[in-house]
């Protein structure tokens, strides 16, 4: 083999080499509880492969990025604010320009909390008309992932819903089984119109009536943090303006659900109450940032136990190194 042939051989190798590296995701794990119940201490996750697009992809809300902090340690965070943006906390939620951000289904199984309340339950003809019936009551953001944040001051949360599981065993001869989920003073039909197992989700967030149902595996194992069952869509089927909240808003609103069909055609598998997070001012009450051309405000999914934005204010562009992809 000649010279030339030997560095053409090396450069191949290289490059392969290089090609190789590139092509394999970049793993980190976990070690703080800024983004639980999402992300917990120990957790891996991944990014995507070729890492170098991560220099040219645009960071879009909600998205989870690695970071460079002002003190040059990295931690993972998610955008809540883009370029140009108002960005601002109001009464829990996240605002831009003035207006609520929704968060889609999916989005909120991995962000929301599941709630320990026990609702009562009963069937139809019994105690009431509802399988399910949770009346108005005060849902606090505590944390059972963190125990050494148990003497922190709790707050109430009034972004709350329900999550069930329906089982449609067969249909009736009208083709379809009636769901009905009340959340405050609306009750929001649903029909389901095959045999097998479904989620039907319906709630108060951020600033509107939300409620989706959809299909779930016969075998399907929920996410053990997830809020919601598995499969949650990208969109609710329903959105409906909340009313500007009052003094009695402050309690999590009358949550039910009930199911017009008899047990040998459809029954309620269960149900859990669920819980958006709160999110909270910075230590020195700021509550509002205006983002230049080229900067993103950056937010844990726990605020409480969560150094983010609000502490650093916002970022460049530069220092947001690669976007997480899974879980």
């Amino acid at each position: 083999m000649t010279v030339r042939s030997s560095i053409v051989a090396a450069a191949l190798v290289l490059l392969a080499a290089g090609a190789v590296f590139l092509a394999r995701p970049l793993r980190f794990e976990i070690d703080g509880l800024s983004m639980a119940p999402g992300l917990l201490p120990g957790d891996l996750v991944a990014t995507a492969v070729p890492t170098l697009i991560d220099r040219l992809r645009r960071p879009a809300r909600f998205d989870r990025w690695v970071l460079d902090t002002a003190d040059g340690t990295r931690a993972i965070k998610r955008i809540a604010g883009l370029p140009g943006e108002t960005v601002a906390i109001l009464a829990g939620d996240l605002a831009v320009n003035g207006a609520s951000i929704l968060k889609g289904p999916r989005l909120l199984a991995g962000m929301g909390s599941r709630e320990t309340t026990i609702a009562a339950h009963g069937r139809p003809g019994e105690a009431s008309d509802w399988h399910w019936d949770l009346p108005p009551h005060e849902v606090l953001d505590h944390a059972d992932f963190a125990p050494q944040e148990r003497s922190r001051v709790l707050l109430p949360v009034r972004d709350v819903g329900l999550a069930a599981v329906v089982v449609v065993r067969r249909l009736p001869t009208t083709g379809s089984v009636r769901i009905r989920a009340r959340v405050a003073g609306w009750v929001v039909p649903c029909r389901l119109r095959a045999a097998g197992r479904h989620a039907v989700v319906a709630g108060r967030l951020d600033g509107h009536l939300v409620a989706a149902a959809w299909p779930l595996p016969a075998a399907a194992a929920a996410r053990p943090r997830s809020c919601l069952p598995d499969h949650a869509p990208a969109s609710w089927d329903l959105v409906v303006p909340w009313p500007q909240p009052a003094v009695e808003d402050a309690l999590a609103p009358h949550l039910a659900v009930g199911c017009e069909a008899d047990e040998s055609i459809a029954v309620i598998e269960g149900v859990t109450e669920w819980r958006d997070v709160l999110y909270r001012p910075a230590a020195d009450g700021t509550v509002t940032w205006r983002l230049g051309a080229d900067e993103f405000l950056v937010l844990g999914d726990f605020p409480a136990g969560s150094i983010d934005g609000r502490h650093w204010g916002p970022l460049c562009r530069t220092t947001l190194r690669h976007r997480i992809t899974n879980p």
